[in-house]
């Protein structure tokens, strides 16, 4: 028999531990869950279970459960037991009605299986980068405007009138603080009603960090620098118009070359900020802004659009796409989560617009109404985001987010004319013609469902003056939604409107095209006559840019009917043809994009070999504006700054005297007219218009 082994001694010198309590709840330590070790946590307050497991955290909330919370209890158990022993054929009735319920049916394992699943997969998208770029070392330093816009050392070369920067500066260069607030004063006044996509406090206190981040030598966030140096360029590029103390303090030259220097170090700042960060919210604002501005001078551009893509891709990462459908942001702070809102929704619109507005996206767009859970913009002033409950006025009564709701509406009805037209005119003869007749309806209620206060017709612009008073930005906004929808009429019924001269049931799409051309020619002639004079001269640059491409669409409607479709009031339609032209001209030597316009249509009439021939018996004076303009009234800046479409941003503010280049081939638009039409083929027509197209 062994012998009875003696216990073995223990060492006195090696007290027991005390156990260390646990900081995470029984049930997260069991998922591998984070906890925020708040009683109850938030992934045991989400799924409706009681919290154990930690020690001496008060609670939350020191209410009793409620009724909700042992319902749920009895009903996890419940499905318990149908799982060991089988479910039972006579349960309780409510513990039956309660496993129906849709929020238990969120609290299931299944959705506790996805979100793990969800957790897992995306553990790979979430790292920071394996490569680290290399240190941008950008020194920021504040300077007055004058000074900026001589210090960057700006330089025209003897053979070129392009101005010249010196390259890869490391410096941002930011205006003083008093002249920062004059800036934003102005931007919020004029600008902020175009791209409503900020919040005046939320920019004022990101400003007062950045500024006091500066004094006392902190590190400045590039996608905050980024924005209100967007901002900044907005405000001097338009300030040479206002006569207060924006024009003393940012004269002509010293705004052209501060905003141009801005815009640099804006572009230069986003894209540091792409490559070393997951993007901010400021990141995106500053986007959308910068895309606003340099699409005034270059159109939708290859550089416009891939900043438009980057400002989409951010959204995604920032999970702005899923804003309402994560339970967590309905904690949040009312107004950054309505912004963000704001923020999505103009994205959204903003790619179905130009799913329908020609060249190399047209067709196409990007985001799909099913992948994204958003809720739709409130209609309530800045001033009330933070009421409670939460305002939302009903849509006939004006605020500042009325234009925004009525865009996204629009360019709803933009994607779904894209999910049916075909890409190619080849493709025409598959198209149900009621399919566009549909299509077409949608813009006539669009039309017909318009507050008062966005419909031209004379007897809504009357009633609605006090409204204009109250909300100046109205008037602007009113010639913009009602241009950009009937531009995006005309191109449902385009591929149809030479076509009714061979086929007569075409008919229907050649009036609604002539109608929506005409109303935009008359838009712009009423935009110009309402507009005061103070809020009509800081907004030239705008309108002009803002309308030329509209006007543009209109001409090529009224050019290619006359071309055609030959009448018995060809007398009159030339005389639209001639002021549809008249105004494309006097905006040429203002706006950059008109030329790029007048110069494509030029191009692609000789390259189709269409011909220009004489008015037989008519005589037409040709106005002199075009020599005149350049010579007179206030300068405007766009004569020296100019943005060619994928030039460096260095190269791009070029005065130009382009009068005699292109004048003489206008004159021809303004007293010949196109005669080859109709012994053009149809395919021959249709390249001519993705010609344009292609162009835009």
């Amino acid at each position: 028999m062994r012998a009875e082994e003696s216990p073995r001694p223990t060492n006195p010198l090696k007290r027991p531990r005390p156990r260390q309590d646990p900081v995470s709840c029984e049930f997260c330590r069991s998922k591998k869950l984070k906890c925020d070790r708040q009683q109850p946590c938030a992934n045991c307050a989400t799924r409706g279970l009681s919290c154990n497991g930690q020690s001496g955290r008060p609670p939350l909330n020191t209410q009793p459960s409620s009724d909700g919370d042992t319902a749920s209890v009895l009903a996890r158990l419940k499905r318990l037991e149908d799982i060991v022993i089988g479910p039972s054929s006579h349960g309780s009735p409510a513990i039956v009605g309660l496993r129906q319920s849709p929020q238990l049916a969120y609290l299931s394992p299944a959705s506790e299986y996805e979100e793990a699943v969800h957790t897992l997969e995306e553990s790979g998208t979430r790292r920071e980068n394996w490569l680290s770029p290399a240190s941008d070392d950008i020194e920021f330093r504040t300077l007055p405007g004058h000074d900026i816009a001589h210090t960057i050392g700006i330089s025209f070369g003897h053979s070129t009138k392009s101005p010249h920067l010196p390259s890869a500066s490391k410096s941002v260069l930011l205006p003083v603080k008093d002249e920062a607030s004059i800036l934003l004063d102005f931007y919020f006044r004029y600008l902020s009603g175009l791209q409503h996509v900020l919040c005046e406090s939320m920019v004022r206190e990101i400003t007062d960090t950045l500024y006091s981040h500066l004094e006392q030598g902190l590190p400045i966030l590039h996608g905050h620098a980024a924005l209100l140096l967007t901002i900044f360029a907005c405000s001097t590029t338009l300030c040479s118009y206002q006569t207060g103390e924006m024009s003393r303090l940012y004269f002509q030259a010293v705004a052209s070359q501060a905003s141009l220097v801005w815009v640099k170090s804006a572009l230069d700042l986003l894209e540091s900020s792409r490559r070393t960060t997951q993007g901010t919210l400021e990141d995106i604002q500053g986007t959308i802004l910068m895309t606003f501005f340099l699409y005034h001078f270059e159109g939708f551009s290859a550089r416009v659009r891939r900043l438009f893509a980057a400002a989409l891709v951010t959204a995604r990462e920032l999970g702005l796409h899923k804003l309402d459908a994560v339970a967590s942001s309905r904690h949040a702070d009312p107004t950054e989560i309505e912004i963000k809102r704001r923020v999505w929704w103009h994205l959204v619109a903003t790619d179905w617009f130009v799913a329908l507005s020609g060249g190399p996206q047209e067709g196409t767009y990007l985001i799909q109404p099913r992948q994204f859970r958003v809720n739709m913009l409130r209609n309530v002033d800045d001033r009330d985001l933070n009421q409670v409950p939460p305002v939302d006025l009903p849509q006939s009564q004006p605020t500042i987010m009325s234009y925004y709701i009525q865009r996204v509406k629009l360019g709803s009805i933009c994607r779904s004319v894209v999910d049916v037209m075909p890409l190619s005119s080849i493709d025409l003869a598959t198209l149900d013609y009621q399919e566009v007749i549909l299509l077409d309806s949608k813009f006539q209620a669009f039309f017909d469902e318009l507050p008062m206060f966005f419909r031209t017709d004379e007897n809504s612009r009357r009633q609605t003056e006090h409204i204009v008073r109250q909300y100046p930005h109205i008037s602007t906004q009113r010639c913009m939604l009602n241009m950009v929808a009937r531009t995006r009429r005309c191109k449902v019924h385009q591929p149809f409107l030479i076509r009714r001269s061979v086929e007569s049931h075409y008919a229907y799409s050649r009036d609604i095209s002539l109608e929506s051309a005409r109303c935009v020619i008359r838009l712009m002639r009423l935009f110009q006559r309402e507009t005061d004079t103070a809020f009509s001269s800081n907004f030239k640059l705008v309108r002009m840019t803002c309308v030329v491409h509209h006007i543009f669409m209109a001409t090529i409607v009224l050019v290619m009917d006359l071309c055609f479709n030959k009448s018995e009031d060809d007398t009159e339609r030339k005389a639209e043809v001639m002021e549809a032209c008249k105004i494309m001209e006097e905006t040429a030597c203002q706006s950059p994009l008109a030329k790029g316009f007048i110069d494509s249509l030029m191009g692609v009439l000789r390259k189709h070999k269409v011909r220009l021939h004489n008015l037989s018996g008519d005589v037409v004076d040709t106005p002199s504006s075009l020599n005149t303009t350049a010579h007179s009234g206030p300068p405007n800046v766009v004569d020296t700054m100019t943005v060619p479409e994928i030039q460096p941003l260095s190269n791009s503010y070029l005065p130009q005297d382009n009068t005699q280049s292109y004048s003489s081939d206008f004159d021809e638009i303004w007293k010949d007219y196109v005669e080859l039409g109709p012994n053009m083929d149809m395919p021959g027509w249709d390249s001519l218009f993705s010609d344009l197209d292609s162009r835009l």
